[in-house]
């Protein structure tokens, strides 16, 4: 996506075709609720070979926040954890909980290169709080962030925009 696209979709309402944004080996995000879904579990689970937390980042992504949230209980509390835990949160409709960690880890993160992702996932939350309006702001900020950047986080920041100015009523 080129620059001259990006600043018009700053001014206009873009409602783009496409159901999902591939996100990596056996996911993506669905446009519907922006959340990721796993299309493919064993490339899924061969692309986080290793990863400490592939069983719960499986569970939530497979639909089951309540088993996630259950086996990040004994997890460390790293920042990566914190993440999953408010995601669990949003998921289980515990917006106010999820938001309040977000707002917390952005705070963190401000200005480094944490930050896109961090606001990604807050405005997921506020989305999901029916917070529509500030969830524009933080998508306008990820889009800024990443513009320039990896084009699939790139699409998935647009496809996120568009996802709250729809639901802000902005279009």
């Amino acid at each position: 996506m080129d620059t001259i696209y990006l600043a018009q979709l700053r001014g206009w309402c873009v409602i783009s075709s496409l159901n999902y944004v591939e996100g990596g080996p056996g996911w993506r995000i669905r446009s519907i609720d922006l959340r990721p879904e796993i299309t493919d579990l064993e490339a899924f689970r061969s692309g986080l070979r290793g990863d400490p937390l592939l069983d719960a980042i499986e569970a939530l992504w497979g639909g089951d926040p309540t088993g996630a949230l259950s086996l990040l209980v004994d997890q460390p509390d790293s920042f990566r954890v914190r993440a999953l835990r408010a995601d669990c949160r949003r998921d289980l409709g515990d917006h106010d909980v999820a938001v309040a960690e977000y707002d917390l880890l952005v705070e963190a993160v401000a200005g480094s290169p944490r930050e896109a992702v961090i606001r990604q996932h807050r405005g997921k939350a506020l989305l999901a709080a029916g917070r529509a309006g500030e969830a524009v702001e933080d998508f306008e900020r990820v889009v800024d962030l990443r513009d320039g950047g990896d084009p699939t986080l790139l699409a998935s920041a647009v496809q996120a925009l568009e996802a709250a100015r729809a639901s802000a009523g902005s279009c």
